[in-house]
């Protein structure tokens, strides 16, 4: 199982490396540039106030989904039809909550159009992730690396011509880049609906309101957690949009988040995709999970401190280099951001093994009190520190993630009964200091060096750390690099 973990990693990190950097850095980063701080942010505080009313579109049916599909696949053949119909009715009412939510929240109708497309963004995308989840679930884990990257292959095909040829860069809107990623999202959705009807043979004829409603029921505890990490993780920026007294504020705090993003989504987002189903079926079948746990421990959380080190003695030169309305005194805001990242790293396994465990009840608990910490910093913070506050709000999302990822760990070795080996985690300490005082001798005794350079020595000598220090042996990665391809797909 761990092989099997390890070559299906191998290749959704491949295929997620060519695309994924490309559309963070390459298009969204070039949207931010061509229509200015202030536009952007106004886009991306809308497109956070979507996502977070995503539940309503999902109300925790892809990880309900995910958990009975990963333990019965047969469970697909009369489930799949039923949340169909569920995910049909709750889009009508997503549509028209997001609409009522909107004129509340005094959107202009200039941004109405957007908030419009958008919200079918989510729709379209929500049918996605639906059916990559039932992909994931059935174990084929190399068809569903693909899906995750199709919308975004598409988008940048798209986007790409109307951002590079001259005679239409000049007339580029953000309302282009959404009706962009509509499409795009339009063409994956259904390519993965098509997928799914040729993995199993699913009974239309078993669709029964009653069967709906059961759905709904049982997958409440799934959307409530999903509401309440939407909102600590989602609604800072919208708050700094709409309080901070800076309007390119929210802008240049989405720029600092797109890095982050970028990371998150190349490390994180990709293993907890992998982990649910399989953490979910090991479960079930009562095998043991722990190596699982600690080999993706061993890979994600020092990567993710490498990258926070790069970021922290040369964040100046990467964010200047990267967007134009940006100065110095705003890196602080990437450095509070990008120190999220092991946090999330940590999440992504603890979390996940909670979720596929059913600790669903627990989670709530700990997404309930963040949404008090975040909401209430944010509120003091945005009103009080003035030009301050995109830091700010960045150093607040820092200490809820902290909060939530020593909770996630707490509960996991409670609940899971969970042994935390004192060299394996002095192993980690040791790699965390002396890879940032290595980070910290190399920017300043090798400074007549690029500021590339310097980044690539750094990145080297922290393979070195990890190697030497035995986080992870070649020997694990040795066999799935042999046999690279799984047979199961």
């Amino acid at each position: 199982m761990r092989k099997h973990f390890v070559q299906n990693l191998l290749f959704l990190l491949l295929v997620n490396l060519i695309v994924k950097p490309l559309w963070i850095m390459g298009i969204d980063r070039t949207v931010q540039n061509t229509v200015g701080n202030a536009v952007y942010g106004s886009y991306f505080a809308i497109l956070n106030f979507t996502i977070i009313f995503q539940v309503l579109l999902d109300f925790g049916l892809q990880n309900y989904n995910n958990q009975v599909v990963s333990k019965a696949p047969q469970a697909m053949r009369n489930l799949f039809p039923n949340i169909i119909i569920a995910k049909l009715i709750l889009s009508f009412i997503y549509v028209a909550i997001i609409i009522g939510l909107g004129t509340l929240w005094g959107y202009t109708t200039s941004h109405f159009l957007l908030l419009i497309t958008l919200t079918l963004v989510q729709i379209t995308s929500s049918f996605l992730l639906f059916f990559r989840s039932n992909i994931a679930a059935l174990q084929y884990f190399k068809t569903d690396s693909i899906f995750s990257v199709l919308d975004r292959f598409l988008v940048i095909g798209i986007v790409a011509g109307l951002l590079f040829l001259p005679q239409i860069r000049h007339h580029f809107t953000i309302q282009h880049f959404a009706l962009a990623q509509l499409g795009a999202f339009i063409v994956a959705a259904v390519a993965g609906f098509l997928t799914c009807r040729k993995l199993s043979k699913l009974h239309w004829h078993h669709i029964k309101l009653k069967k709906v409603r059961l759905v709904l029921k049982q997958s409440i505890p799934y959307a409530l957690l999903i509401f309440l990490m939407s909102i600590y993780m989602r609604s800072d920026v919208i708050l700094l949009e709409k309080l901070a007294t800076d309007g390119t504020l929210a802008g240049k705090y989405a720029a600092a988040f797109r890095l982050l993003d970028v990371c998150n989504n190349m490390s994180g987002v990709l293993f907890a995709g992998m982990l649910l189903p399989l953490l979910g079926k090991m479960i079930a079948k009562k095998e043991d999970y722990r190596s699982i746990i600690k080999l993706s421990a061993n890979i994600l959380i020092p990567a993710s401190w490498g990258i926070f080190i790069l970021i922290f003695f040369w964040g100046d030169f990467i964010f200047l280099k990267l967007y134009k309305e940006v100065s110095t005194s705003d890196t602080a805001i990437l450095r509070w951001l990008m120190l999220c990242l092991p946090l999330y790293a940590i999440n992504y396994i603890y979390s996940t093994l909670l979720t596929a465990n059913g600790n669903i009840k627990t989670l709530v608990r700990i997404s309930f009190l963040a949404v008090l910490i975040n909401v209430g910093l944010n509120l003091y913070g945005i009103y009080t520190s003035g030009a301050n506050a995109g830091i700010v709000t960045a150093r607040n999302a820092f200490i809820t993630l902290l909060f939530v990822s020593a909770c996630n760990i707490w509960f996991s070795a409670q609940t899971m009964h969970l042994q935390f080996d004192r060299k394996w985690i002095l192993r980690h300490l040791l790699f965390l200091i002396c890879s940032s005082l290595g980070a910290y001798a190399i920017a300043h005794f090798m400074n007549t060096f690029p500021a590339i350079a310097q980044m690539g020595f750094t990145l080297f000598m922290a393979l070195c750390l990890y190697l030497l220090l035995g986080i992870i042996s070649l020997k694990d990665l040795k066999t799935p690099l042999k046999k690279f391809s799984s047979p199961h797909n």
